[in-house]
């Protein structure tokens, strides 16, 4: 009697293993050439078409900071423009304060100076009996005094000629802290130099006298000029730039500073000749 075999061991073709088992090579190789599946646009799903894409991340400008935060007191938009003027008032304060106080030294020892000048003038009073008044005004009364006023003087007038060097390219400061100070105490020492003079010496110029007004008498007018061309000429046409790019400004009541319109040139041209 013939035994039926069980229904796993039955030789009955069962389609799903009909088919040939790939080798290993062969499924290595479709496994690195298998393409890519196309996705029909009628049976996508609707969030793979239209994926939302992220808004782009604003960084803010460092340069314009006041357009993203507006602080009061800071000009937005247009007015943001950094002129060369408005350059040049803000690297006023990165200018090291040791320059500021070099600055009010060179102009004060070079008003010193001049202080000490009309102390070294002769007069009667220190003439041996006999003496002419040639002779006075050759006198030196104190020879210390003046090597110790030229010094004075000398090392003030490089020191100013050292800082105006130094800081040439920022006309605001060399006129504020060198030209300016220097004109008025070279003003101060022409006028302590004649004071002394037609004083004490009844309008007798000694040499030493001569000497003095001499020099503080050509700084005073050097200074004066370069006060001239600096203020009237150079910062002057920053300013025009300034006003025909930003605006006018103005100081305010109490300082606190407001931005009038901006000039055009057709503006500005009417303006002078009016």
């Amino acid at each position: 009697m013939a035994r039926t075999p069980p229904p796993h061991l039955s030789s009955t073709p069962r389609p799903e293993y009909d088919r040939p088992v790939p080798s290993r090579t062969h499924t290595r190789s479709s496994l690195h050439h298998r393409p890519h599946a196309q996705v029909d646009p009628e049976i996508a799903p609707a969030h793979h078409l239209h994926k939302p894409q992220e808004p782009p991340h604003h960084v803010p400008d460092p340069t314009h900071i006041s357009d993203v935060y507006p602080m009061p007191g800071l000009h937005s938009g247009a007015n943001d423009t950094q002129t060369r003027y408005v350059r040049m008032l803000l690297a006023l304060d990165d200018i090291p304060n040791l320059y500021n106080l070099l600055a009010s030294f060179f102009t004060w020892i070079l008003l010193a100076g001049f202080i000490l000048f009309p102390g070294t003038f002769a007069s009667w009073k220190d003439a041996p009996s006999g003496s002419t008044q040639n002779e006075i005004a050759n006198l030196i009364n104190n020879v210390a005094l003046l090597v110790i006023a030229w010094l004075c003087t000398g090392i003030g007038g490089f020191g100013m000629i050292w800082l105006w060097w130094r800081w040439q390219n920022n006309y605001v400061w060399i006129v504020n802290r060198i030209f300016v100070p220097g004109c008025l105490n070279s003003l101060a020492g022409v006028i302590s130099t004649l004071t002394n003079v037609y004083g004490t010496q009844s309008g007798t110029f000694s040499t030493t006298a001569k000497s003095t007004i001499i020099v503080t008498g050509a700084l005073t007018v050097i200074c004066g000029i370069l006060v001239g061309v600096y203020q009237f000429g150079m910062i002057r046409n920053l300013k025009k730039e300034h006003a025909q790019l930003v605006g006018v400004e103005k100081a305010g009541k109490h300082g606190e500073g407001i931005l009038g319109p901006r000039k055009s040139k057709k503006r500005e041209a009417s303006l002078e000749s009016g």
